[in-house]
């Protein structure tokens, strides 16, 4: 039986949605609404398909709950039939049948979710909470955008709508900046948008009796200096604006420019930045690793190998001025052996140490000696989509302006919404938020697919006298079906050619 305290929680969140009960079994059908009536404010019964149309298309709930089979008109039926009218309606199957094909079928269709009978309280209250946080999503993705143009101008700026202190919504470039996947992953990371905001002499952040909400609540539109980590290790200053959205009481919109370039942190408290430097340094990281040490800490240890991510649990042996031991299992060690690196994550770090200067590896004794080590934001357990390293059997040509690129363009890594490409030199021009075209080209039986799609330049950064390019796309139908097939499939190239390292000396 599901835990009371969650069972509140549930009624809290979906009392103002209504639900559609279909079932044509009407002993289960009655006891069922019963069920669902201490959840949401309103619920709809129908004994049949036909019948269960009519009422979403009279009432448009936004949660369906279904039985497979039914007469008139069967639940995949009328399911499909509902999606065409409302695609954001959360619908959840039934069935006494456990048919990888009709699984499949309710995939295909677009169901939410797909319950065996009988239903097991448990199981469809973790279901209808998974509903209530996707719907919750929903409406403040509607919210953020609905009012974002109207309030200001967001380009080149992180825009992030809060609601009270809390982030509940927020723009790609700021997920990139503090380098979280999701908006949950970054209220996860945060308990509030004060939280991130860091010391220095004249500028905004909690201190002496000052709070930040209240200071900026009450100078709607007013510009104010705050200083934020970013994901490149780096602290930015920002110029901040805060503006309140007419008619959503509690809600507003910050909007933070980037000024770090600059210069001016060290005019405002050159101590503060000093003391930056100073947390850089190896000898700050080696005092996190002995406190995990001494106090017998979970630590994980994490690789990619061509993208395929290996993480393990880890335990520091030895801790000198000169090296760290770390004890791993041998296949965290064969990753470590192909990548020279390797990433470090505990509940006492405060971000992600990334480790090198492999000194020796010991795979009898299971361990590997280092000596570098620093905090880095980035890492990679905060992927947002499957990113792997392609094999020949995938080409990609770029074409900027009409024109072909004909230099070198090697692929880093490819998934399904980015490609990362290196370039010996960048084509006149060529710059943040241009638009190119990519033609992706699978070698496949029995004649080559290609993808040709659209794509936004994301990112540009030298590195050693090349460029490494990201490119933002977006795939439909079966062009993102084709490029779906190829990272599964790479990925189980990837994790058969890696178990056979693992018997390599």
């Amino acid at each position: 039986m599901a835990e009371i305290g969650v069972f509140k929680q549930l009624q809290t969140a979906l009392a103002s949605y209504a639900l559609l009960y279909v079932e044509d079994n009407r002993g289960l059908n009655a006891q069922a609404t019963v069920l669902f009536k201490k959840i949401f404010s309103t619920v709809y019964t129908a004994y049949d398909g036909e019948a269960g149309l009519e009422l979403f298309k009279k009432y448009h709930p936004a949660i369906v709950i279904a039985d497979i089979e039914m007469p008139k008109m069967s639940g995949l039926a009328m399911s499909q039939a509902i999606i065409k009218i409302d695609p954001e309606a959360k619908i959840i199957i039934t069935t006494a049948h456990d048919d990888f094909k009709l699984l499949h079928q309710s995939i295909q269709i677009g169901v939410f979710d797909y319950l065996l009978k009988p239903m097991r309280v448990e199981t469809l209250v973790k279901t209808l909470a998974r509903c209530s946080h996707i719907l919750n999503e929903e409406l403040h993705r509607k919210i953020f955008y609905a009012n974002l143009h109207s309030i200001f101008n967001y380009q080149n700026s992180l825009t992030i709508l809060l609601q009270g202190q809390k982030v509940v919504m927020a723009n790609e470039p700021s997920l990139e900046f503090f380098a979280v996947a999701s908006v949950e992953m970054l209220r996860k990371a945060f308990v509030s948008f004060g939280t991130m905001l860091l010391k220095h002499n004249g500028f905004l952040y909690d201190h002496e009796g000052r709070e930040w909400y209240s200071e900026i609540s009450a100078n709607p539109g007013k510009l104010f200096n705050i200083k934020l980590a970013g994901s490149d290790g780096e602290n930015h200053h920002f110029i901040l604006r805060f503006q309140s959205i007419p008619d959503k009481e509690g809600y507003g919109v910050l909007s933070l420019n980037d000024v770090t370039e600059l210069g001016l942190l060290k005019l405002y408290d050159a101590s503060a930045v000093e003391q930056e430097r100073l947390l850089k340094d190896e000898k700050m990281v080696r005092g996190l690793l002995d406190m995990v040490v001494r106090s017998g800490a979970k630590i994980r240890v994490h690789n990619l190998y061509k993208g395929l991510s290996i993480t393990n649990d880890a335990l520091i042996t030895t801790l000198t001025d000169k090296e760290a031991v770390l004890q791993t299992p041998y296949v965290q060690l064969k990753a470590i052996q192909y990548e020279e690196e390797f990433y470090l994550t505990s509940e006492l770090f405060p971000t992600t140490i990334l480790c090198s200067g492999i000194e020796r590896l010991d795979f009898d004794a299971q361990c590997v000696h280092f000596s570098h080590y620093r905090m880095v934001q980035t890492s990679p357990t905060r992927r947002a989509a499957i990113r792997v390293i392609p094999d020949q059997s995938l080409t990609i040509t770029l074409l900027y302006e009409g024109r072909k690129y004909e230099a070198d363009v090697v692929i880093m890594d490819i998934s399904i919404n980015a490609v990362r490409l290196q370039l010996p030199t960048l084509p006149s021009g060529f710059g943040l938020k241009q638009t190119v075209v990519l033609d992706i080209v699978l070698e496949t039986a029995p004649r080559p697919t290609i993808i040709n799609t659209s794509a936004e330049v994301y990112r540009i950064q030298e590195n050693q006298r090349r460029y490494e390019v990201v490119c933002m796309y977006t795939l439909h139908g079966q062009a993102q079906k084709n490029l779906i097939d190829y990272i599964a499939k790479r990925q189980m190239v990837l994790i058969r050619e890696f178990k056979g390292m693992q018997y390599e000396k």
